[in-house]
């Protein structure tokens, strides 16, 4: 009778396992789809004499000829470059340092400071970079006060400009990552270091900042491959100087001419995308040996801070100063232009006020339509993307799915694909699979799959991150009183990732509002979004509406990460 009883449940466990794979194997199909599949119709445009949706051609590389014969393609490479290179030594430095401070000594408010550093990620990228133009640019408020008073001006508009201001909006990533660092380095090592009667500075260059080094080298390249890949910026900001970077070159290449070149276009998406993975893997290369600097002993969290002693209030004002200049006076200058007619020193901003930058959003319809459909994507495609990854990370991590080790490669693929690129992808992807492309190209929800495809990656390390802390005990309790793998992790393990899923869709509907990088190649006149909006009406000279706009999107934003906050708070404390 036992045995019997043996053999019935090992035949029902092997009938609920194969009864489970169909289910694992439609989820690892459906990532393929939307994570590697796109890539293959850019490399193919690529490699054509004509446009994928004309019939013949034949394979060629006139596409890179093209390019590698083009004067500016060069600038724009060399641009790139020399404008990653500041914006990785601005972040990294200010990162690293602020890092230190808010985490390694006593510096006065360093909890509060160390979410004000972090709200530039937060933001709109779009909106912060218009407020640094308000106020920082060649016609902006604090620049025309600068020259007045017959003071030296860095030109925004400039390379240098333009570096150091991807810099200050790529620093709370850098200080993220070294504050991650230091938080898991063991501290040991420094208290050694001050009973043997070392002083705080040399406490922190001989012991501190060499657990750094592994944080510090994969920040640094995290922020040039944001640099390479960054549109918005050269378009906004470097079009008053007619300075180009690669992205903006491409975006350009298609959008200012009158016939668009797609093989040019999609052999520099594709060269854009080989420069990516290549400094990709030199950040693998150059992690691979970071457990030299890992400690021995377990870190200490209650461990004595370093003091500052007199250099306190100086370090503090340090902080408070980028805080300042890099997010409150660029949102201030930003919510003063969307209610004024000119936003100068030369006139009081009250003497100038007016609400017709917002009788003109209502007024016009691509504005409103922008901003309805960008809602309807974070909303809906945030909340489909959140449980799609949620079951694909399980597959990944919680499953005996014979391919289950290729689902964490693919979820994180998307991050390390330049927007523009993705865009591009899809856009070739619509073309040759139709139906449904041609539907899907012409509406919203093909701009959708694009951003929603390049916010994978955030959702999968939302997740993955609380997903390791859960012990897997329950999993086995569960499957050993006969339960399939579907109903173990959706009664079990996803009960248990419920703050995680909250924080996750939080996050993709602030990344999918505010993103626009792979929309710029699929919008069409009825499937505008938010950022393409801003970008296009900015470019017609109309700098008011386009503030409001910004505005707009960072009031959401704001209220979209305050209401996440609230409801992840009671989550976890009802789980407590």
């Amino acid at each position: 009778m036992r045995l019997r009883t043996e053999a019935i449940t090992s035949e029902t466990l092997l009938q609920r396992r194969r009864g489970d794979t169909p289910i694992q194997t439609t989820v690892w199909i459906l990532t393929i789809v939307l994570v590697v599949i796109p890539l293959l119709p850019l490399l193919y445009a690529s490699i054509r004499d004509v446009p994928l949706y004309v019939k013949g051609g034949h394979f060629t590389l006139s596409g890179y000829r093209q390019l590698f014969d083009d004067p500016l393609f060069w600038t724009s490479v060399r641009n790139s470059i020399f404008f990653a290179a500041i914006a990785a030594v601005v972040a990294v430095s200010g990162g690293a340092t602020f890092a230190i401070l808010c985490t390694r000594t006593n510096l006065p408010y360093r909890r509060a400071l160390s979410v004000l550093i972090v709200l530039p990620i937060l933001l709109p990228p779009l909106g912060i970079v218009l407020g640094w133009v308000s106020v920082y640019g060649g016609f902006g408020y604090i620049t025309i006060a600068l020259r007045d008073a017959h003071l030296p001006v860095l030109s925004l508009s400039s390379v240098p400009g333009m570096g150091v201001l991807a810099g200050c909006l790529a620093l709370p990533l850098a200080f993220l990552i070294c504050r991650a660092s230091l938080q898991s380095a063991d501290v040991r090592l420094e208290e050694a270091a001050r009973s043997a009667g070392a002083s705080p500075l040399s406490v922190l260059r001989a012991v501190t900042l060499p657990q750094l080094r592994p944080a510090l080298v994969n920040s640094a390249i995290l922020v040039v491959i944001l640099g390479f890949e960054n549109v918005g910026i050269p378009l906004i900001v470097g079009t008053y100087n007619h300075v180009s970077l690669l992205a903006g070159y491409l975006y350009q290449t298609w959008s200012n001419s009158f016939v668009p070149d797609p093989t040019t276009v999609s052999s520099g998406a594709t060269l854009l995308l080989a420069a990516v993975a290549l400094l990709m893997l030199g950040r693998q290369q150059a992690m691979r040996g970071q457990e030299r600097f890992v400690g021995i002993a377990r870190p200490n969290a209650s461990a004595e801070p370093l003091d500052l002693g007199r250099w306190r209030r100086p370090c503090f004002a340090l902080v408070a100063a980028f805080v300042s200049v890099a997010v409150l006076v660029p949102t201030i200058g930003l919510a003063i232009s969307a209610n004024v007619t000119v936003f100068t020193p030369r006139f009081a901003p009250w003497t100038v006020g007016s609400l017709d930058n917002w009788r003109s959003l209502t007024a016009s319809g691509t504005l409103f339509a922008s901003l309805t459909h960008s809602l309807l994507i974070a909303l809906i495609g945030g909340l489909a993307t959140t449980l799609l990854v949620a079951v694909a990370t399980l597959v990944g991590h919680r499953s005996r799915f014979a391919l289950r080790h290729t689902e964490g490669v693919m979820l994180s693929l998307p991050r390390s694909v330049p927007g523009i690129a993705i865009g591009l992808a899809v856009f070739w992807t619509f073309l040759l699979v139709n139906p449904p492309g041609g539907y899907l190209r012409n509406s919203i929800w093909g701009v959708g799959i694009a951003l929603c495809i390049h916010g994978v990656t955030l959702a999968y390390l939302v997740i993955l991150a609380s997903l390791s802390r859960i012990g897997t005990q329950l999993d086995a309790a569960s499957r050993s009183l006969g339960a399939s793998w579907w109903q173990t992790s959706t009664k079990i393990v996803l009960a248990q990732l419920r703050p995680a899923l909250v924080a996750a869709f939080i996050l993709l509907f602030v990344s999918l509002f505010n993103d626009y990088e792979p929309a710029l190649f699929l919008v069409t006149p009825n499937s505008q979004i938010m950022g393409v909006t801003i970008l296009h009406t900015y470019a017609k000279g109309l700098t008011g509406p386009v503030a409001a706009l910004a505005l707009v999107q960072v009031g959401i934003t704001a209220v979209a990460l305050a209401c996440g906050a609230a409801v992840y708070t009671r989550i976890a404390r009802v789980r407590t």
